[in-house]
């Protein structure tokens, strides 16, 4: 954090001191536009006495109109350096922020409730798998150490995340259940009409039975 608070200081100093050198020179400007607009009456009277005067000072004072191509290139190294400093510095902090929460990783790979203000959590610190248990205070029940069964619980985990990430899956799940479901109590209702309609074609030959009967019974 020391390092990084040297680099943006370094930085701001570098920022500061080259646009207070553009402010000056451009305060420098203004000056001399300022004094040719404010010269005395006497000195306007001739025009071309006036731009003999002025293209003589332009020529005794090269430096003080526009910007030399010196001072465009430093400004240009200037951002350049500037630039390529904040970069440096971004990478910097990016690759230590990634080793410390790579040294420092610790997740919650899920728990249980077991009454009021109680549970059982597992946590992964580091390269580790820690059963917790949290009440009143916050105890280590056990530590896995059987390789298969830590494997298990990361296995485990990742499905759960890979489910929670990939909602189309799911969806796909309820829609076939869905589907099943839906399935069944057709193939339930087709039985069960199928089951009347036999019931009535009984119920219609055993009349037509009985009316031939009686027909024969009264002949």
């Amino acid at each position: 954090m020391f390092l990084i608070k040297k680099w943006l200081q370094v930085s701001l100093m570098i920022a500061v001191f080259f646009s207070g050198a553009i402010q000056a020179h451009a305060e420098d400007l203004e000056k001399t536009v300022k004094d040719i607009y404010q010269q005395p009456d006497d000195l306007m009277v001739d025009k071309d006495e006036s731009k003999d005067s002025i293209s003589t000072k332009q020529a005794s004072n090269p430096d003080k109109v526009g910007i030399t191509f010196w001072e465009f290139l430093r400004m240009i190294f200037a951002t350049i350096f500037v630039v390529a400093l904040l970069y440096i510095l971004l990478k910097f902090i990016n690759k230590k922020s990634k080793s410390y929460q790579k040294a420092n990783s610790v997740e919650n790979l899920g728990g249980t409730g077991l009454g009021a203000n109680r549970s059982v959590q597992l946590v992964k610190v580091g390269g580790r798998i820690l059963v917790i248990g949290v009440g009143e205070n916050i105890q280590l029940l056990k530590e896995i150490d059987d390789p298969e069964e830590y494997e298990q619980l990361l296995k485990d985990y990742n499905d759960k995340i890979d489910q929670m990430i990939q909602p189309g899956e799911l969806a796909m799940k309820l829609k076939n259940k869905w589907l099943k479901k839906n399935g069944s109590e057709t193939a339930s209702f087709s039985a069960e009409f199928k089951n009347q309609l036999d019931q009535m074609s009984d119920s219609r030959k055993k009349l037509f039975k009985e009316l031939g009967r009686k027909g024969r019974d009264n002949e």
